[in-house]
C-alpha cells in the first residue's frame, strides 16, 4: 500500500484519539443546565458522566462536532454538592474536570 492510500486511515485514527478536559462553562450547574466543556479530541465523545461522591450519572450530549468543545447537560437526580465530569469515546476515558452541582 503507497503512502497516499494509507492517509485517510491515519487521519481517521487522529479523529477517535482519547478525549482532553481543558474547561467547563460555566463551572457550576443545576439538573438540565447545558455546560460547555473545552478540550482536545471532543468531536469523537460518546458518553459524559456526572460524579457526586457515589452517585454517578450519565449527561445528555447536545452538541458535538467540533474538536475542542461539546455541550452537555447535567443529569437529573445526582445531589447538589462538588464532583466531577469525565468525557469517553471508543479510544477511552478523559481527565476528571471538578464540577459543583447546584441544587
Amino acid at each position: 500500500m503507497t503512502q497516499a492510500q494509507q492517509r485517510p486511515e491515519l487521519d481517521k485514527n487522529l479523529d477517535a484519539r482519547t478525549p482532553t478536559i481543558e474547561q467547563a462553562s460555566p463551572e457550576s450547574g443545576s439538573e438540565g443546565d447545558t455546560i460547555t466543556i473545552r478540550g482536545r479530541n471532543l468531536a469523537s465523545v460518546e458518553k459524559a458522566t456526572f460524579q457526586v461522591g457515589q452517585d454517578t450519572r450519565r449527561g445528555e450530549i447536545v452538541q458535538r462536532g467540533e474538536d475542542d468543545q461539546v455541550k452537555v447537560r447535567v443529569p437529573r437526580g445526582l445531589a447538589a454538592g462538588g464532583g466531577q465530569i469525565l468525557l469517553s469515546n471508543s479510544t477511552g476515558e478523559s481527565n476528571r474536570l471538578k464540577f459543583t452541582v447546584r441544587s
